[in-house]
């Protein structure tokens, strides 16, 4: 695993795949982005600083959150239209062109979180992510028993 310091958009797409691979963490991850509305991304960057125990300050939300509002358009309604062709013979392509989507919107989280971290902001206000209850906060979630378990899910992976 990566330190905190070393984060590239090539290491952060590997310790996804790694960890949307492991059992449960797919549908977990399919559940917080159709039920609540979850960038999944968003979520397995905190899965990334959950696992480096890397602290994120308040400036570091508010700048990926902005990444995520840049990027997230194009994703979504790319995601709109291959969901509308499943079944057809170009929704394989459609599912590619998608996921290069989602690696170009890691690589812009890649960046904001190193544009930040190599600021000389101090930073005071950072959250240590140690447990589900910190992401559900940062992701802006109700805190239930069922988003509790899914976030669960997805940080024993």
């Amino acid at each position: 695993m990566t330190s905190a310091s070393e984060l590239t958009p090539e290491l952060f797409w590997q310790h996804s795949l790694q960890i949307y691979a492991q059992p449960g963490v797919a549908r977990a991850c399919l559940a917080l982005q159709d039920d609540y509305q979850v960038n999944v991304n968003l979520l397995l960057f905190y899965h990334w600083c959950f696992t480096v125990k890397q602290p994120v300050s308040q400036a570091l939300r508010i700048a990926l959150n902005e990444a995520i509002v840049r990027t997230d358009p194009a994703i979504q309604a790319h995601r709109k239209n291959r969901r509308a062709a499943k079944g057809s013979s170009h929704y394989e392509a459609l599912k590619q062109q998608e996921l290069e989507l989602e690696a170009a919107q890691q690589a812009e989280l890649v960046a904001t979180y190193n544009k930040i971290m190599g600021s000389e902001l101090l930073i005071t206000d950072a959250i240590e992510l140690i447990n589900s209850d910190p992401i559900i906060e940062v992701l802006g979630l109700p805190r239930n028993r069922a988003i509790r378990s899914l976030i669960t899910t997805v940080l024993q992976a």
